[in-house]
């Protein structure tokens, strides 16, 4: 389960405190494909951020729920729950972290939609998609 590789990957960080100022960027990748998964995960590392992922919307609010991220880069269209009820269930539970929608189809008509806070179209440039998310961050 990714719940599993996530908790291995978090160290020792406080879970309900905000980041140091001078601590890295921790970002929440949400999509069900593995192998981008992994490659959205390899370009934001590659720009420093701290990375965790999760294949799908309830997953998602799980690690939601033990660790603080800055952003969250979220696919729409996935099984189990899909990007727009992960984000309304996120809201719902009164967490503010901004978040980048992503899809090959509607994304920008789905950002309006939620009131997220980006969007980027698939396929993108991986410096479009750090663009994306540095913009979520300042």
């Amino acid at each position: 389960m990714a719940l599993k590789q996530f908790d291995s990957r978090i160290g020792e960080a406080p879970q309900d405190a905000p980041p140091a100022e001078n601590a890295r960027r921790m970002v929440l990748i949400v999509d069900d494909d593995a192998g981008l998964l992994r490659l959205l995960t390899l370009i934001l590392r590659s720009a420093d951020y701290d990375v965790a992922t999760a294949l799908n919307g309830i997953d998602a609010l799980d690690v939601t729920e033990h660790q603080h991220f800055d952003a969250i880069v979220l696919d729409l269209r996935m099984p189990v729950l899909d990007g727009p009820g992960f984000y309304r269930e996120l809201r719902a539970r009164g967490d503010t972290t901004p978040v980048l929608v992503t899809s090959s189809v509607g994304a920008r008509d789905a950002q309006r939609e939620l009131g997220a806070e980006g969007a980027i179209e698939k396929p993108f440039e991986p410096d479009d998609l750090l663009a994306a998310v540095g913009s979520l961050l300042h």
